[in-house]
């Protein structure tokens, strides 16, 4: 991995180690972000908290994290920074950002219900997290990818498994803990993607050796 820019570098290891030293002395820090179980969310945030004693907190939606940080019901939040709405995070007058770090997702793609020897003639009906639409684009086979398509909007990975799995969707783009956890099949995957996580909580007075 090349070397950080030497004015990057140092404020990315502040930011880490004042928010490392903060979980520290504070046992039990409330994170909330995307569930459920199983999102590439949960899975990032799981690796924190069996590192830092943090206590994770699984929202259905990105604005239920938002709000329960907001509203002080939890410390700190875990956003993706492919998330669409994280810019409401970043410009909210009572947050801040209190950290960033780059951390690979599990296996993505598109799935099929295991009993479908495919999914049909006709249109198409994929279920998926606007986020990961793309997925579908670059990944679908030219069976596919020639069929008229209809989207159904996912909350989640784990959402847009269970809709499928419900019947509700022909398709899913989605990981591979929904995968399992609703006995789908791959259609196609793809190895995970490293993203950066970004890490809010509340503004609060500047204290001497923090970073701004």
């Amino acid at each position: 991995m090349p070397a950080l820019p030497g004015l990057l570098a140092g404020a990315y290891g502040r930011r880490w180690r004042t928010v490392v030293d903060r979980w520290a002395d504070h046992p039990g820090t409330a994170v909330a972000t995307l569930g459920p179980a199983g999102t590439s969310s949960h899975l990032t945030a799981a690796f924190l908290a069996e590192r830092h004693a943090l206590r994770i907190e699984l929202c259905d939606t990105f604005d239920e994290v938002l709000g329960a940080l907001v509203e002080r019901r939890v410390d700190q939040a875990l956003v993706p920074s492919a998330y669409q709405g994280a810019t409401r995070f970043h410009w909210h007058r009572d947050l801040r950002l209190d950290a960033y770090f780059a951390q690979a997702t599990p296996e993505y793609g598109i799935a099929a219900r295991e009993r479908d020897a495919h999914p049909g003639d006709g249109e198409v009906t994929v279920a998926a997290l606007w986020e990961v639409r793309r997925i579908f684009a670059d990944l679908a086979p030219p069976a596919l990818r020639d069929r008229p398509m209809r989207w159904l909007d996912a909350e989640s990975t784990q959402h847009a498994a269970e809709l499928l799995a419900a019947g509700a969707a022909d398709l899913a783009v989605t990981n591979a803990p929904g995968v399992r956890r609703h006995a789908l099949r791959w259609v196609v995957r793809r190895p995970g993607a490293e993203i950066v996580w970004l890490l809010f909580g509340h503004r609060r007075p500047h204290l001497r050796g923090e970073p701004e």
